[in-house]
């Protein structure tokens, strides 16, 4: 689509509109306004299962221009789609910009900003600049997924790490500098954590970081477990970390990198190599070695 083509769509897009109280401004309707500023190379608009790196520069209409919030990043259109960023999105093509005249209470503040939400009166008019940098459909995504999964398995295992913890919203805690992350529930009835040589007794679940399919389950496999803490080769390493963090009694939700999980051979026809896991561990019974 060459570039006078792209001038035609952009007058039609914004023909319809109604006259606006604001010099050069075009009303799209729920008193958002829209001016474009400049016209790019893109040809198609963004579709809601699209990821686009978008500019915001926000400020309060009148005042200085990204006063309230600036930012570049990534956001999948799904979850900014809507109020005054969905009237700009359904016309901007990559490379496109526009300034953007709406309601405080019309932004998606609380995804735009990640819950940083500038203290903004409801009834007060923000204006924007949006430009729309780049944008990946999922095929496009899928194959960047699979480039860094084959050239930096780590790098692909932590992106997973990150997305799930973002995704479940538990207040995850990281363990010291590695890439296990942990939410501890429950009153513990004992408060001594485990010891080498402690007999534990508990029940889990394994279910992969991608996919979410459950691989490993002691409620599946009849009965919880049973081992001596200490001994090698009883569980896998990101197990013993989860016995050592809990108390008896407490229940967590553990996220393990492959490093603490089954590595770089992963389980024959279950799980592939270099994937990360999740496990919900339960601390049902300790009995102390003798001495203790």
């Amino acid at each position: 689509m060459n570039r006078l083509v792209l001038i035609v769509t952009v007058a039609l897009l914004l023909g319809g509109c109604e006259r606006s109280p604001y010099a050069g401004y075009k009303a799209v309707g729920d008193d958002v306004h829209l001016r474009l500023l400049a016209l790019g190379d893109g040809e198609a608009l963004p579709s809601d299962s699209d990821s686009v790196v978008v500019r915001l520069r926000l400020g309060q209409h009148g005042g200085e221009v990204g006063g309230l919030f600036s930012t570049e990043r990534a956001y999948l259109v799904k979850d900014i789609r809507s109020g005054a960023l969905k009237q700009a999105l359904n016309r901007l093509h990559v490379g496109d910009s526009m300034s953007v005249i709406a309601p405080g209470a019309s932004w998606p503040w609380s995804v735009i900003a990640e819950g940083a939400e500038p203290d903004v009166p409801d009834t007060g008019k923000v204006q924007g600049e949006i430009s729309l940098r780049t944008l990946r459909t999922p095929a496009m995504m899928r194959a960047e997924a699979e480039m860094l999964k084959r050239d930096d398995p780590l790098g692909y295992e932590l992106r997973l790490i990150a997305a799930y913890i973002g995704r479940e919203g538990a207040p995850y805690v990281r363990w010291g500098t590695s890439d296990i992350h942990h939410h501890i529930t429950g009153t513990p009835s004992d408060t001594s954590a485990v010891s080498v040589g402690d007999q534990v007794t508990i029940s889990y679940q394994g279910r992969s970081i991608e996919g979410g399919r459950l691989f490993d389950d002691t409620g599946r496999n009849g009965a919880p477990l049973t081992f001596t803490y200490g001994d090698k080769d009883q569980v896998i390493n990101g197990l013993e970390v989860a016995v050592r963090l809990l108390r008896e009694g407490q229940e967590g939700s553990f996220v393990l990198p492959s490093l603490y999980a089954f590595g770089a051979k992963g389980i024959a026809g279950v799980l592939e190599p270099h994937s990360p896991v999740v496990y919900t561990v339960r601390l049902e019974k300790v009995v102390r070695a003798k001495g203790a």
